[in-house]
């Protein structure tokens, strides 16, 4: 009896198989084109979605920062009006701001080893307090009964507070420290050395202030600040503030100059003929005309030329205003409002999953679902419609894998176009809505790498939401029996 020989069923290569799923394509191009659509589609909206998060974010950090330079004379103004308290100044030290150090060592007369074991201390009292403030009303006075800010800490000091602190702690599992137990015996035990501290540094500070309310005169805090680079700046630097002549003090003097001479052109509302120039300008009634249309209106040269002309004939001139400086002037009030504006809509950005927040969440896992349906359906529609290709092929011996990868490749193709279509289309488009949300600040923040980084994972999101979609309609055609498909009709 002659011996049967069972050969190794030959396989065809991997570029083969993608040349002849590249066929199928072709070949059934209308199709294919729905399915890139819905894959496309779903993909654009997930890029979307993430372009406009991550520009929010950038916009957002931005906005803060620049706020903050544009807001340095006030807060100059504010350290050198007011000594501050325990708590800020605790926070200070925490933050390492610039210099906060050294200026905390020289107001109290503390050594650098002093001041660094302050600072240590410092930090640790802040991130307690932050915990404490995070927490809910009910645990907190569990723990620290009424006290708040510094004063918890000084409760937690007294043997009976650290007591009550640790008993409560031990017995609410579900209240967890920010720091180790050892930490926060550490710092129960430097407090009361780190408050006494504090207090000879607010006292050296409350001196300084005093030292240099003499020095201003009658003058106002901005009107002293104006002249930074110069005499007053000294000063500060003689009370033992930490106010770099290099960098602080040109910055506030002319934050200091812009805000004097932007307070006059707005307290030119009260004058009358400038009022009556702007009305008839805007066409309105003098009492309608607004502080934003006075700044339209000096935002032209030959307008505020006009307008320091009007106000000088009304005994209300400002020595050393031009109108070049007027525009000038208007061009950082346009950008104060922009950034305002971009502050207000920038307001709980970055929370939630991806900083898209819980609604945007569910709603981009929704579509992600829909298009896997769509892709499901379109491959299985594929599937029905080639029932007699697939029989032929299995008759001339492709095997189930084969069969199975050649649909897969097929799809993943579709979602790599789709995904590309859909990756590019949903990066414009929110980048179209962002900046005619924002404007230049937009433009100014766009953060390139983030968004060609979600340009390639939304694309291979695509791929990989193709691929799983085409898994059962895959394994559905691999298991077709060679006769039943012959069948068909």
């Amino acid at each position: 009896m002659k011996p049967i020989v069972i050969q190794e069923q030959p396989r065809l290569s991997f570029s083969r198989t993608v040349w002849i799923a590249v066929d199928g394509i072709r070949y059934r191009l209308f199709r294919a084109a729905v399915t890139v659509a819905v894959i496309g589609v779903a993909v654009a909206f997930l890029m979307n979605i993430l372009s406009e998060s991550f520009i929010k974010r950038a916009v957002a950090a931005n906005t803060r920062d620049r706020i903050a330079r544009s807001r340095l004379v006030h807060q100059w103004a504010a350290r050198l009006m007011s000594p501050g308290d325990a708590e800020g100044l605790l926070r200070e030290l925490a933050a390492d701001a610039p210099g906060a150090v050294a200026e905390a060592a020289r107001f109290g007369g503390l050594t650098a080893a002093e001041a660094e074991t302050l600072r240590a201390t410092a930090r640790r009292a802040a991130r307690l307090l932050d915990f404490l403030g995070e927490i809910n009303y009910a645990r907190r006075r569990q723990l620290v009964h009424a006290y708040t800010g510094v004063d918890a800490l000084g409760y937690l000091a007294t043997a009976d507070g650290e007591r009550s602190f640790i008993e409560t702690l031990n017995r609410t599992a579900a209240i967890r420290l920010p720091f180790s137990r050892e930490e926060l015996k550490a710092l129960i035990a430097d407090w009361p050395a780190a408050r006494g501290r504090l207090d000879r540094i607010l006292s050296g500070r409350r001196a300084a202030v005093a030292r240099l309310a003499e020095a201003r005169g009658g003058r106002s805090i901005l009107e002293a600040l104006a002249g930074a680079e110069g005499a007053f700046g000294d000063e500060i630097r003689a009370a033992g503030f930490a106010f770099d002549a290099q960098t602080a003090a040109p910055e506030v003097a002319a934050q200091a100059r812009r805000e004097l001479d932007t307070r006059w052109i707005e307290r030119a509302l009260d004058v009358r003929v400038a009022r009556q120039m702007v009305a008839q300008h805007f066409d309105a009634l003098p009492g309608d005309v607004t502080v934003m249309q006075l700044w339209r209106f000096v935002a032209s040269e030959s307008n505020a030329a006009r307008f320091l002309e009007a106000m000088k004939a009304a005994g209300e001139g400002r020595e050393g205003l031009t109108a070049e400086r007027v525009v000038e002037l208007a061009g950082f009030r346009r950008e104060a409002s922009a950034l305002e504006r971009a502050a207000r809509l920038t307001v709980g950005v970055g929370g939630g999953w991806m900083g898209l927040g819980e609604r945007l969440s569910w709603l981009l896992l929704v579509s992600m679902l829909v298009c896997a349906i769509g892709i499901s359906n379109a491959m299985l529609m594929t599937v029905t419609e080639r029932f007699r290709e697939i029989a032929t092929l299995k008759c001339l011996g492709a095997l189930d894998g084969f069969i199975m990868l050649m649909f897969v490749l097929e799809s993943c193709m579709l979602g790599v176009v789709g995904g590309i279509a859909g990756g590019l289309l949903g990066a414009v488009i929110g980048m179209g809505r962002m900046l005619a949300a924002f404007g230049g600040i937009a433009g100014g923040a766009m953060p390139w790498g983030a968004l060609g980084a979600g340009v390639a994972a939304s694309i291979g999101v695509g791929v990989v939401l193709a691929a799983l979609a085409a898994v059962y309609p895959a394994f559905r055609a691999a298991r077709l029996a060679p006769m039943e498909a012959m069948r068909v009709e």
